[in-house]
């Protein structure tokens, strides 16, 4: 598919993307107590998930109801999923305390994704495993309440132990600094403890104590970092622009950080109830930002970055190189496409921002099977014009992506 942007000016009122994140979190959480989610939007990111819990012997209804199994148990030996990462390395965790034997693969992008850490860790503790890549079997049980496990790697096999835990009634967690992305790791504690169980987070050990969950019944709050699209393109645009359905900020560092980072940037950007409201102004000004513990922010960043006057830095880059593209090299050619300077040394991306004039489009771009990258590339073709192929890599995490920029006043053909 080949998206075809046309200068266009991105003002209105939209509802925010539903979090992937939550709804994954969700959907895992079928597993002790019923769940059921309003207005489910099937990415393929949450339908991974939802296979995924299938396979343990939870039961999906048409209308999003999950409902969870006796006793949990491997349904299915041979697990196949396209490409969500988060429910990969959730669910490794997961079926290692249900135990039992099971073959877990994925399309190719997720097969080159290390899982090496989460393999170390486990097979200290009775799991066995065939590989330190997809297609990997494992077999035999996690064995012990307390884990080890190092930070630096990926939260998510963090908040996949969390789960785990809950299967064998309680534990502790250790993680082994840097303790990276950690707000995603609060994330799933929140969810937890809003449904009843107490999940503790102080300094570097997580403590697990079970308790009966309640059913949640609901819909999947907003995701920040699919917003700041959105938000993006009505700031490169001279546009104004309210998205709501966004959930309350938690009080720790994360992708709800973006409104004050786009603020600090010199953007009309708050956050109030619910909504985040949003105004174009005329210059914006560089940042220097840790990124490490908000990944998926440094795309939207660099676009603002990327029409700034002045130097821009993001820092601490290095697992931005295992998304679902390698994000350094792809940030640098969308910006470098769109005839914005990028350099990249040691672990810092800088970006020479010369203001909104000098942006221009030289190249086709391609979204090397990342959906941010399409994100980014179609945001800044709003500026000048641009064409984006595989364009239906948005369907990952936002398939109502294209029509809802059409419907803030986008001007986009795609064929």
């Amino acid at each position: 598919m080949i998206a075809k942007i046309y200068p266009s000016k991105i003002t209105g009122t939209i509802k925010a993307p539903q979090s992937k994140s939550i709804a994954i979190r969700l959907i895992f959480l079928s597993l002790f107590t019923k769940v059921k989610l309003k207005d489910l939007v099937l990415s393929e990111d949450v339908s991974d998930a939802i296979n995924a819990v299938k396979a343990l012997g939870v039961n999906v209804n048409n209308d999003f109801e999950f409902i969870p199994p006796k006793s949990l148990e491997i349904k299915e030996k041979y697990i196949k999923l396209k490409g969500s990462a988060t429910t990969l390395r959730m669910l490794i965790p997961i079926i290692s305390a249900v135990g039992g034997e099971v073959i877990i693969d994925a399309d190719e992008p997720l097969r080159r994704r290390p899982i090496k850490r989460v393999v170390e860790t486990l097979g200290n503790y009775g799991v066995k495993f065939s590989s330190e890549s997809l297609p990997v079997k494992m077999s035999g049980k996690l064995n012990s309440d307390y884990i080890k496990i190092h930070g630096d790697e990926s939260s998510q096999y963090i908040s996949g132990l969390i789960y785990a835990l809950h299967i064998l009634n309680g534990g502790k967690i250790e993680v082994i600094p840097p303790f990276s992305s950690r707000s995603y790791v609060y994330l799933t504690a929140d969810i937890f403890n809003k449904q009843g169980s107490r999940v503790n987070i102080k300094d570097n050990i997580i403590t697990i104590e079970t308790l009966r969950l309640e059913e949640y019944d609901g819909e999947v709050g907003g995701d920040y970092g699919l917003s700041a699209f959105y938000a993006l393109a009505s700031l490169v645009t001279g546009g104004e622009l309210t998205i709501y359905n966004l959930w309350k900020p938690g009080n720790y560092f994360g992708d709800h950080n973006i409104v004050q980072i786009f603020s600090k940037m010199g953007a009309y950007s708050i956050y109030d109830e619910g909504k985040w409201y949003l105004r174009a102004e005329h210059k914006y000004s560089p940042i220097r930002l840790d990124i490490d513990d908000i990944p998926d922010l440094a795309m939207p960043i660099s676009g603002l970055a990327g029409i700034a006057y002045g130097i821009s830095e993001l820092y601490n880059i290095k697992r931005l190189r295992i998304k679902e593209s390698d994000r350094v090299n792809s940030i640098k050619d969308i910006l470098n496409s769109y005839s914005i300077e990028v350099n990249v040394e040691d672990n810092t991306l800088s970006i020479v921002g010369k203001g909104i004039d000098a942006v221009r489009s030289i190249n086709i771009t391609k979204c090397y099977n990342d959906h941010r990258v399409a994100m980014l590339s179609s945001v800044l073709g709003l500026i000048s014009g641009g064409t984006v192929e595989e364009a239906e890599c948005v369907n990952k995490s936002n398939p109502n992506y294209w029509k809802d920029l059409i419907s803030l006043g986008a001007k986009i053909s795609i064929s």
